[in-house]
């Protein structure tokens, strides 16, 4: 393994051995780097999933691209629950190492591991049932809907296999190792930019699926990358993160502590195809070109905003520990620094879209009106996209000490209120190009407002921990 891959790989396997934790005791910035590394590269493989799919599909039809989109507010479910208790998972497994209960996280693997399961059995009906009244935007054409409804049975069908990698995964996170996840996602995109043209565009033996195509593969993806986690945990010896024989037991207090961070992380999490919905409808009405293009965007967005997740992810696992073992004035240096990595780090990845959109808007179709209907959307919400940066910090630092209820609120104000209005008041004012402006100043509001509660919420929480002052009278 690299040099740097060790590095990184460090905190989690020498607190599991017994030797010192550096996420509780080393030099804040490069251990914090040294977690974003690996987990910054996951985030490009995660989204590269998407984009990947929406490149293929861009070069197969319009109808396919706008498909896509369609189902996306419904498909994210996946997405949307697994997440959720993937982020309850990273920080129940920090709080625990943190506190130095480590004997209880094999009992916690087997609580995820149920739970990743029961939730994919609830899902997939779900999902199926919700997919048809989901798909009835007014304007939409029979044969995206057709597509967009084949496009998610699929989906969901191999639900279980995403839900138990995703969750896995960040058990894996929560010890304090990155590197694992970012190498099953890369064996797992590898797959889908290998599966992807066989079975959407069918050449020689293989069937040409199109839209079907690409979600048969994205499940034979995840199936893959599921055998792989599960043999990890099974064969591991110097983690704490393992399968182990004889640990379970029924803990109704650890299911409350994963309950009170990933219900609301849920319901934050549905904030986004909630997003996607409506903007969906209100742009429908303006054609299948319209609904490409906001499609094509979101997935050039994610690509340009997910290393940042990266960056927040790892100060979840820093937070979660460092809070766990009650050190809130490292808490505190470490949200502050994730702020200062995260604006810089997006700034500059932003700066290609914003100067050239049209070729970025290209990178995903050919299709010129396409490119036209979205570039305004690539650019301007591009300049906002720091600002979504530090809306996600502030959830995810909720979310590492254990309270999902605030942490609810960032994404569900910006995603269900602010960036819907912006694009109808914006389509009243501007037509379409006026739509992809109000998106973006939304995104920026957002932002001012969460930057000023997180700094506030960080004072309040370090003065909370301090003792107070006896102040002396002289005799």
């Amino acid at each position: 393994m690299p040099a740097w891959l060790d590095r990184a790989r460090a905190p989690g396997r020498r607190s599991s051995a017994g030797g010192p934790n550096a996420i509780l005791e080393g030099p804040i910035a490069p251990t914090l780097l040294g977690l974003s590394v690996p987990m910054i590269m996951a985030m490009f493989l995660v989204t590269a999933f998407g984009l990947v799919d929406m490149i293929y599909l861009g070069r197969f039809s319009r109808e396919a691209m706008a498909a896509v989109s369609l189902a996306f507010p419904v498909t994210y479910l996946l997405h949307t629950f697994g997440g959720a208790l993937g982020s309850a998972t990273t920080s129940t497994c920090a709080r625990l190492i943190g506190a130095g209960r480590g004997r209880d996280v094999p009992n916690l693997v087997l609580h995820v591991i149920a739970l990743s399961v029961g939730l994919a059995l609830l899902l997939i009906p779900v999902g199926i049932l919700l997919l048809e009244p989901a798909l009835r935007a007014p304007g939409t054409e029979p044969l995206v809907r057709d597509l967009a409804r084949q496009y998610g049975v699929i989906t969901f069908a191999g639900g279980v296999f995403s839900l138990f990698a995703m969750n896995a995964s960040a058990l894996f996170r929560g010890e304090g190792d990155t590197v694992f996840p970012f190498k099953v996602m890369a064996i797992g995109l590898v797959l889908n930019i290998g599966l992807d043209p066989l079975f959407i565009f069918g050449p020689g033996p293989f069937p040409r699926l199109g839209v079907l195509g690409a979600a048969v593969t994205t499940v034979a993806s995840f199936a893959v990358v599921s055998l792989v986690v599960l043999r990890e945990l099974a064969v591991a010896r110097d983690r704490q993160v393992k399968l182990v024989r004889g640990a379970w037991r029924w803990d109704p207090a650890l299911v409350r502590d994963l309950g009170n961070v990933a219900v609301p992380a849920a319901l934050a999490n549905l904030a986004l195809p909630v997003s996607v919905f409506l903007i969906n409808r209100m742009i429908a009405p303006l054609g299948t070109t319209a609904v490409a293009a906001f499609g094509a965007g979101l997935r050039l967005l994610s690509f340009v905003f997910l290393p940042t997740l990266g960056l927040s992810l790892s100060m979840m696992i820093m937070v979660g520990q460092n809070h766990g073992a009650g050190r809130r004035d490292r808490v505190r240096t470490i949200t502050l620094t994730t702020l200062k990595y995260a604006l810089t780090l997006l700034a500059a990845l932003a700066l290609p879209v914003m100067l050239f959109p049209r070729w970025a808007m290209g990178l995903l179709t050919d299709d010129q009106a396409v490119i036209e209907a979205g570039w305004r959307l690539a650019r301007w919400a591009t300049v906002a996209r720091p600002m979504i940066s530090i809306v996600n910090i502030a959830a995810f630092w909720f979310q590492a000490k254990g309270n999902g209820p605030a942490g609810m609120v960032p994404n569900t104000v910006l995603r269900v209120v602010l960036e819907p209005l912006g694009v109808w008041i914006g389509l009243a004012l501007g037509g379409l190009a006026g739509g992809w402006y109000g998106f973006a100043i939304g995104d920026a509001v957002g932002g001012v407002i969460f930057l000023i509660i997180l700094l506030w919420r960080l004072r309040v929480y370090v003065q909370a921990g301090r003792p107070p002052v006896v102040l002396q009278t002289s005799t």
